[in-house]
């Protein structure tokens, strides 16, 4: 019950006294990868003076995120498990957020092992074998390996479509379906920073398409956990932005609430890919399909 007075006493916050509260943490420790992935922008900034958070930095704003309302984090880079200060590693922030927030999430390229304290591990793949290794560094097997071999209960894929992979949904749920870890899939799309990544975004007709599949493999009862409503209002971006639910860390302890992208690239409204932004103001709606992905997502073991 825990959680549902948690999320009942966010939603009254937020919906009947109006307050402008994040829900959603996106926390970078990093810019530090032990990966070049084509279509990340944020492995390029691993030099920068202020590219790795310091502990002290990470607490600060665990114990500020907290003290606004804010009732998720995931943590991400990078890689974040690559993240260092003295004797601490990413898994001792993890367990100091868990006691501040509902969930924690950790998001990682998966080649670094997954079983950590966090409620929710995604590991990021971007197609089948050979795409993967093409997008991501010749990193497939070190990740199905990894994938084989945990124990975590809350594994979940983070797979961004994109123009290289757009075909390639379906034999990759296939894939993922011998892994006994892998407990299920969220989507993304492909967002284009500008910022030295490829070009790898989608068309309109390419748009639609990919997410027409994934609809339809929904559907057949593939493990997808978007909801039907926020992929189809995906197409168009139909849906309603409420940017002030998330918030963006980054390694230099700037916070900053709003748009995923805000802090870190230009706006592109009309090429948003951020599905998790477009559930979270579904459910915020209360429309069931959003509430039942965030259950789904974060909450149900």
């Amino acid at each position: 019950m825990h959680w549902t007075l948690d999320l009942a006493a966010f939603f009254l916050r937020t919906r009947m006294l109006g307050q402008r509260l994040p829900l959603l943490a996106s926390f970078k420790l990093t810019y530090r990868c032990n990966l070049a992935c084509r279509a990340c922008p944020f492995h390029r900034r691993a030099g920068d003076p202020d590219g790795h958070m310091s502990w002290d930095t990470a607490v600060r704003c665990l114990h500020g995120l907290a003290r606004s309302g804010c009732r998720l984090i995931v943590f991400e880079g990078g890689e974040p498990l690559l993240w260092r200060a003295g004797g601490r590693r990413a898994a001792d922030l993890m367990e100091l957020a868990k006691k501040l927030f509902l969930r924690v999430g950790v998001t990682t390229n998966g080649t670094l092992g997954l079983d950590l304290p966090a409620h929710v591990v995604w590991v990021s793949i971007d197609g089948l074998p050979e795409t993967h290794d093409r997008l991501r560094s010749g990193s497939f097997d070190r990740i199905r390996r990894n994938l084989m071999q945990a124990r975590h209960g809350k594994i979940l894929i983070h797979h961004t479509i994109n123009r290289e992979n757009r075909h390639e949904l379906k034999g990759l749920l296939d894939l993922l379906a011998d892994i006994p870890s892998v407990r299920g899939l969220t989507l993304q799309l492909f967002y284009p920073y500008g910022q030295g990544e490829d070009q790898l975004g989608l068309t309109e007709s390419e748009r639609r398409e990919a997410i027409e599949t994934a609809i339809a493999l929904k559907r057949q009862g593939y493990p997808i956990l978007n909801s039907t409503g926020r992929l189809r209002a995906m197409i168009g971006n139909t849906w309603a932005c409420r940017d002030d639910i998330l918030v963006n860390v980054d390694p230099d302890g700037t916070i900053t609430q709003g748009c995923y992208a805000k802090s870190r690239g230009a706006v592109r409204c009309r090429h948003c890919g951020f599905t998790p932004v477009a559930e979270a103001a579904g459910a915020l709606e209360l429309r069931p399909g959003s509430i039942i992905a965030g259950w789904r997502t974060f909450i149900s073991p």
